[in-house]
């Protein structure tokens, strides 16, 4: 180790000089219109190869930065456009930053005449492995309701049908809102996302396979960057969305901006209102040979609501002091309706049928505030981050089992559970050019309390008593400190870059009922390395590798039962350990073509995996460390534009899974092979804009479950007013209603267990987005912690 930080440490050695920042912006010569996403490449003209990417945003601007003296060529490319490509030189007597003023295109008249097929929409583009995808004004996403449209569209990324989402079918991604990260809970990212509309979003960037720069536990980040506006002056948007399945659900958001010379103010307002439906079924054959089947049907009612304001003071030029408070209120009803039947095994005779009613009523309300700073300076930049956070959970529920052959009360249980989540978080980094390169290290710490108190009252005759076997309380406190150091650098055709991240964890979990407590320390060393070879001007080739780290979250900890019905509930074990995922990657990428090729291996990966109790008929999920994870994945992805009317867009991603999963006394090791494509066909079509999209899940699986096939086809239409200000989009999701999460477990000798989950996704839905005032300022949304999302 102390040889490997010397030869970090010869690396980051060099001169500190000065570099250039070129800035232009990009006009229609026709129509004097702004040119927005455009791709911009900036070429060594005595070595042809490229030394920086870009793309103009929505109002046409681009710029350049850290550029060394030189020759140079800047090549310009925009599908209906003809390629430009212009000279620059820059000398050391050149001012710090060299204006380029506006830059007219003309437009392709062969391109508009003929119908041809191309590669690619010109607002996609790869770079050092990361892909980077236009939207605003990206014809693919003009139908999308709101941003969580666009993230079904993106490659790799699976977004279930209650919100969840993974990356490369196997990582939960971090969201980042314009370089930062925005953790949140489930329910906040799906209330973010559907408040920005495409148009206000200027491209996002995903990042498969996160440097040691970022905390360990992102093991894969959506970046999403908003539109950049400058003009001073206000700013408003509102948006509302309804849906209609079983029930009807309506979402209004509006975002105000007041920007002046030296301060910026922000606030944002959000609601929601209305009911979702969720049905799980379950058929399974016990060992004495009986039939049990499970039919839950779930109807919440919603009542939330979300508020932020923030307030940005320019200190001076390049440095900005931010303070903010936000509140997210969850306000919520679930009904449930659940039936227990029990028949023989050719269910032809009833035995047993219990009906279940559970109405919970779970709460949330969060509040946070923090204050931050960000700085440029000539050659070096500083962020500084902190918050604070309190998160309260609450929930009581009202659960009557009855025996409905002989119509008596079986049992009758109440339910009082408090969750309290104290966060506090600070963290710093700081970058400084050296040369070619830049050297960026930094520092984080965080520290979490919460206090959980599970309380069930149980009915006998006639009161209400304290039920022990069921009541719990436990608390836990864990401390995080976490620095990392890296190093980035050009040579020759070749960009890499070398880092490493150290995290050291101090958990304490006290589970007061049983009297146990449980303490840990652990430190990881989290190395990460990439490396891109520029092959030319419109292509290049990545490689790279990376250690991730996953902690278990608070509930995974929590040792307290969740019940889905009177013989079926899950329950968290506080003995679990952190996981350690080592991952390869190699991309390559030509225009808009991107091909990449993951693969790795996590150890002490976290599952959660039934087990069935004969002699009570209980189906208990329970956590687990599983010795090993291996997987690999291939993803395609290619926009093709047939003509100026019809465009399409396909996806298609082949996986492997293989995980060691010890279970009732037998090891499995079974090798899984599945496969995902999705995509577009878009038309333009005068003024309206018509688009139908699909996605198809193959068979899948894991160690012990067999997952059906799944496939779903969208039809959407969009349509702009008053010069844009208006958008106005009708959407008919799933609509052949096909969406249902269907598992099969392998082993029916142990458990002949079949069930799917059904999240009523056919539905019709109609938004309206419509902007007002004049200032275009770019507003950032407000950090949260990577221990806030982990603690919901």
């Amino acid at each position: 180790m102390k040889s490997t930080l010397l030869l970090c440490l010869f690396l980051f050695t060099s001169l500190f000089l000065s570099a250039q920042v070129i800035k232009g912006k990009l006009i229609d010569r026709k129509t004097r219109q702004d040119i927005p996403l455009a791709n911009l490449i900036l070429a060594d003209k005595v070595q042809p190869l490229a030394v920086k990417y870009a793309n103009s945003d929505t109002s046409g601007y681009f710029e350049f930065r850290d550029l060394r003296k030189g020759k140079y060529i800047l090549s310009i490319t925009l599908t209906g456009y003809q390629k430009m490509q212009k000279e620059l030189l820059i000398n050391e007597n050149d001012p710090k930053i060299i204006e380029l003023g506006d830059i007219l295109m003309a437009e392709d008249v062969n391109l508009l005449q003929e119908v041809t097929i191309t590669g690619g929409v010109p607002n996609f583009s790869s770079q050092n492995g990361q892909i980077k995808i236009g939207v605003a004004n990206n014809v693919f996403f003009k139908s999308a309701s709101n941003l969580l449209d666009v993230f079904k569209k993106l490659p790799g990324l699976q977004v279930n049908q209650d919100g969840t989402m993974l990356m490369a079918s196997r990582a939960t991604p971090t969201l980042f809102v314009d370089g930062k990260p925005v953790n949140m809970n489930n329910d906040e990212i799906l209330s973010y996302l559907g408040s920005l509309s495409p148009d206000m979003v200027e491209s996002i960037e995903m990042i498969n396979q996160p440097s040691s720069k970022y905390d360990g536990e992102y093991q894969g980040i959506i970046d999403v960057k908003l539109k950049r506006n400058q003009s001073l002056g206000l700013k408003g948007t509102y948006n509302t969305r309804f849906q209609q399945n079983n029930y009807s659900l309506l979402d209004n958001n509006l975002s105000l901006v007041l920007k002046t010379n030296r301060f910026v103010y922000d606030l944002r307002l959000g609601s929601t209102s209305g009911s979702s439906f969720y049905k799980y079924y379950s058929l399974q054959y016990l060992t004495n040979t009986n039939a049990m089947t499970t039919d839950t049907r779930t109807v919440t009612s919603n009542q939330n609501f979300n508020a932020q304001a923030k307030i940005t003071y320019e200190v001076k030029k390049g440095q900005n002091l931010e303070a903010f408070i936000r509140t997210y209120q969850i306000d919520r009803n679930a009904l449930s309706g659940n039936q227990l039947l029990t028949q023989t095994n050719h269910l032809d005779r009833t035995i047993a049928l219990v009906k279940s009613d559970n109405n919970a009523f779970p709460k949330q309300h969060n509040y946070s505030g923090g204050i931050n700073y960000d700085a440029q300076f000539k050659n070096s930049e500083v962020h500084i981050m902190t918050s604070l956070a309190q998160i309260d959970n609450l929930q009581t529920e009202d659960i009557q089992n009855r025996n409905v052959l002989n119509d008596q009360l079986i049992n009758y249980w109440k339910t009082d559970a408090k969750n309290e989540i104290m966060i506090r978080a600070a963290q710093a980094d700081y970058t400084q050019k050296t040369g070619r390169g830049k050297i960026e290290f930094g520092a984080k710490f965080a520290h979490t309390t919460t206090q959980n108190d599970l309380r069930y009252d149980t009915l006998a005759n006639n009161t209400f008593n304290l039920d022990p076997n069921r009541s719990n309380q436990f608390h836990y406190q864990e401390y995080i400190g976490a620095g990392y150091l890296s190093y980035n650098a050009q040579w020759n055709k070749f960009n890499y870059s070398l880092s490493l991240r150290t995290e050291y964890t101090r958990t304490v979990a006290n589970s007061i009922t049983t009297g146990n407590i449980t303490e840990k320390k652990y430190t990881k060393w989290l190395p990460s390395l990439n490396i891109t070879y520029a092959i030319n001007e419109n292509s290049q080739l990545s490689f790279s590798y990376s250690r991730r780290l996953t902690r278990p979250t608070f509930a995974m900890l929590n040792p307290f039962r969740f019940y889905y019905s009177p013989r079926h509930y899950w329950i968290g074990n506080p003995y679990l350990q952190a996981s350690t995922t080592d991952l390869v990657a190699l991309s390559y990428s030509r225009k808009s073509l991107n091909i990449s090729l993951n693969a790795g291996k996590e150890t002490d990966p976290m599952s959660r995996y039934p087990e069935y109790n004969p002699i009570t008929n209980e189906l208990i999920f329970l956590g687990r460390n599983l010795p090993y994870r291996k997987f690999a994945n291939l993803q395609i992805s290619s926009p093709i534009t047939i003509n100026k009317w019809w465009r399409m867009n396909n996806n298609i991603a082949f996986y492997y899974n293989k995980e060691l999963t010890p279970y009732f006394g037998n090891t499995y090791e079974i090798p899984v092979y599945n496969y995902t494509v999705n995509g577009s066909q878009v038309f333009s079509l005068k003024n309206w804009i018509l688009d139908v999209s699909y996605t198809y899940e193959s068979k899948s699986g894991s160690g012990l479950y067999i997952f059906a096939p799944v496939y779903g086809i969208d039809f959407g239409v969009q349509k702009a007013w008053l010069k844009n200000r208006l958008n106005t989009k009708l959407t008919l999701y799933d609509a052949f209603d096909n969406i249902k999460r269907r598992l099969i477990f392998r082993e029916k000798s142990i458990i002949n267990n079949d069930m799917y989950h059904y999240f009523a996704s056919q539905r019709l839905v109609f938004s309206l987005t419509f902007n007002f005032g004049h200032s275009t300022y770019k507003t950032r949304e407000n950090k949260k912690s990577e221990e806030e999302n982990r603690a919901n």
